[in-house]
């Protein structure tokens, strides 16, 4: 009898451990797509510490910087979901190190558009959920303010009667960016690749026109301003074809 417990446990065991260890097997249809991501204000690149960029309201500001996350990228096909990635990545628009994801196993053909999160949904965005490195260190946001992460820090300096001001726009807590590209692309053997192009501008552009004089400069904590930040976020990126 105790044979017999034994035989049926190796052979419980064996079954979950194939289940377990299983492989996702890539098809022919499939490959892995590089996602690049790059920055500019108003189609031009960005220079770090420049006091030399205007917005919407007239603003001239500099960027010192430009930190975020991006979280789960989905490709659709008309109105049904093709892909969805739900990892979390962390961008740093200063560094050359992470600016392109590599996506698994995604499908070939025709997208009619991609969304994405600036930030981290509800069940990600916790205390500490997030890998202890030193990037997701420096954007935890305060346990006494609601605790996670930063979703976006967009820092710099900007000029009022001619003398610069420190600006922080911060993004944390329920104030989550829904992103919207509605622009098709194709996938396929010959086209691997997929960049997209951030406008800082259209931070402060659109629905809501943005102005540091008047709406302030810093916006950590203040949910008004979160949230107003967060509605221009939506037409922030673009496909660059």
């Amino acid at each position: 009898m105790k044979l017999l417990l034994k035989i049926i446990c190796m052979m419980l065991f064996a079954l979950t451990s194939c289940k377990k260890d299983k492989e996702i097997i890539p098809t022919a249809l499939d490959a892995n797509i590089r996602l690049s991501i790059s920055h500019s204000i108003n189609g031009s690149n960005i220079y770090f510490d420049s006091l030399v960029y205007s917005n919407d309201a007239g603003n001239i500001y500099e960027i010192n910087k430009l930190e975020y996350y991006i979280s789960n990228i989905t490709f659709f096909r008309n109105d049904t979901v093709i892909y969805k990635n739900k990892n979390i990545y962390y961008i740093n628009a200063q560094s050359t190190n992470n600016h392109s994801i590599l996506l698994d196993y995604v499908p070939f053909g025709t997208y009619s558009r991609i969304t994405f999160n600036i930030g981290l949904d509800s069940m990600h965005n916790l205390d500490y959920f997030l890998p202890n490195t030193t990037e997701n260190i420096n954007m935890v946001w305060p346990t006494m303010m609601g605790g996670g992460y930063h979703f976006l820090k967009l820092e710099g300096h900007y000029l009022i009667a001619a003398v610069p001001s420190g600006y922080a726009v911060h993004l944390g807590n329920k104030s989550i960016v829904n992103c919207i590209i509605n622009d098709g692309f194709v996938l396929s053997s010959n086209n691997t690749s997929l960049e997209l192009m951030m406008n800082v501008n259209e931070w402060y552009k659109t629905p809501q026109l943005y102005n540091f004089n008047t709406d302030g400069n810093f916006t950590m904590g203040d949910s008004v301003l979160m949230n107003k930040i967060a509605a221009n976020g939506y037409n922030a990126f673009s496909i660059k074809h």
